[in-house]
């Protein structure tokens, strides 16, 4: 790999990194790949001699990947909420920034995650909405559910449980897995907040977390 295919490729790397939500993941991916080849062929060097560019393209590539990634934790978060638009654009905003900021990585890495803090904006924001209004429409109540149960105490999650409740029991929600994960979901943090056992098992480490 030619020293301008090299520094061209970190540039693009670079720039997707920057701008596309969850590229990491991807660049990730790759890594781990590159790694298990990187493995197998020292394995098999071992036995038989290889040609140097087995070994020195998959570790530019390493490096290429490593760059992207870090690039990825300084991309900006979006606004965590929304001041613009009707109740429902409002909700739904707060839900798909939840969802967006938990698709960066920086997001699980304390020295560069803000998730917590934004977490507690979103959370703000619908409990004053509520205060304001009467969160009618089903879908709403999922979105507003979903903020609440990313907050850190009983009684939010108790709302949380009863909002996604009453999403789950929409007819034209019944067939909608998430709303539905969500009713059971949220229920078994707020049994888990009071010390009791869940019932649903949405909590252990092996289940499927739509977050």
């Amino acid at each position: 790999m030619s020293q301008l295919v090299f520094f061209s490729s970190l540039l693009v790397i670079a720039i997707l990194s920057y701008l596309i939500s969850s590229f990491e993941f991807l660049l990730i991916a790759i890594i781990v790949l590159t790694s298990i080849f990187l493995v197998f062929a020292g394995l098999i060097h071992l036995l038989k001699k290889l040609n140097a560019k087995y070994f020195k393209i998959p570790s530019l590539i390493l490096v290429i990947c490593i760059f992207g990634i870090g690039v990825s934790l300084f991309r900006p978060y979006e606004k965590a909420v929304t001041e613009t638009g009707t109740l429902s654009e409002k909700l739904k905003y707060a839900y798909e920034t939840d969802q967006k900021d938990r698709k960066q990585l920086r997001s699980f890495l304390s020295y560069f995650s803000d998730l917590e803090n934004r977490d507690d904006i979103r959370l703000a924001q619908i409990k004053e909405l509520r205060r304001e209004d009467t969160i009618k429409k089903s879908l709403d109540k999922f979105y507003a559910g979903f903020i609440y149960h990313h907050s850190d105490n009983s009684s939010d999650y108790k709302i949380a449980s009863k909002l996604a409740s009453e999403a789950a029991e929409s007819a034209s929600l019944k067939d909608n897995y998430q709303v539905q994960w969500l009713r059971k979901a949220t229920y078994d943090r707020y049994l888990l907040s009071k010390g009791k056992q869940e019932k649903y098992n949405t909590q252990n480490s092996f289940s499927i977390d739509f977050e």
